[in-house]
């Protein structure tokens, strides 16, 4: 009798004839095998990397650039550093060429310098509005007339704040002051000519010659801000507001305290040198 183990052999067998192999990932083998070895998993395929675009740029053919065009400001700072590199050269190095190239482009910078005030010329004739002799006379004629005429204007101007407002001068002793008592004198003669009303202040009640009626400071200055001033000075107090413009201080002429009178009270604020 046949043990169960030949039995299931002889059936393995009947089953299966001798001449048939067994096939393992595609291929026939011989021999009995429980299993078959898994198919290897086929590798991924890595996508190529993307080229950089500076790769892709550099394996372009190269267009030839254009030069950069300067600026006006560009190209004046880079003949400057020229002609300077030109002169610190020949002053170092004061060979005969170096001193002729620094020679060369300095007559360079003079001829272009004569072209720009030739034409500069050539549109002031034809724009006087930017003739500075249409406002102020060059010539002596017309200095002349011109001074005539803004002379009348100061005087006009002195003649209008003396029915409006008035002067007020103050002064140290003097006797340590004389540059106080030449101002005394010269308000003197203002005070003659145009009528105009000034309060002759001291700051330690010492009286001065012109002024017999000159008042000691009793904190008016102060409640003025005038107290700090140095004297002498002058400052011109509108009697309708109460509002004290400071003239100057220090020693002033007849003409720069009509000067000064004459701007300040009417010409305004920014305009005198338009």
């Amino acid at each position: 009798m046949l043990k169960p183990l030949t039995l299931a052999a002889l059936l393995a067998t009947a089953a299966y004839p001798a001449s048939a192999g067994l096939v393992c990932n595609g291929e026939e083998v011989d021999g009995w095998h429980f299993y078959c070895d898994p198919a290897p998993e086929p590798e991924p395929v890595k996508p190529e990397p993307a080229p950089e675009p500076e790769q892709e740029a550099r394996d372009e053919p190269q267009e030839p650039k254009e030069p950069k065009e300067l600026t006006a400001t560009e190209e004046i700072e880079a003949f400057r550093e020229y002609a300077d590199e030109l002169k610190h050269r020949a002053i170092l190095d004061p060979t005969p060429e170096n001193v002729q190239a620094y020679m060369e482009v300095n007559k360079q910078m003079a001829q272009q310098a004569a072209r720009f005030a030739a034409v500069w010329q050539r549109v002031l004739f034809g724009s006087p509005h930017l003739d500075a002799n249409t406002r102020r006379p060059l010539t002596q004629m017309g200095t002349n007339i011109y001074q005539d005429q803004r002379n009348a204007a100061e005087q006009a101007a002195l003649r209008r704040a003396a029915q409006e407002a008035g002067l007020i001068f103050v002064y140290d002793n003097p006797a340590d002051c004389r540059l106080c008592l030449a101002q005394a004198q010269i308000l003197d003669g203002i005070r003659n000519a145009y009528g105009v009303e000034i309060l002759a202040v001291s700051t330690d009640g010492s009286p001065i010659e012109y002024f017999p009626d000159a008042v000691q400071d009793a904190g008016q200055l102060e409640a003025l801000q005038l107290a700090d001033k140095p004297r002498p000075f002058i400052a011109i107090v509108d009697a309708a507001s109460g509002e004290t413009q400071l003239i100057g201080g220090g020693l002033l002429t007849e003409d720069q305290i009509l000067e000064r009178i004459y701007v300040v009270r009417e010409v305004p604020m920014g305009e005198r040198y338009q």
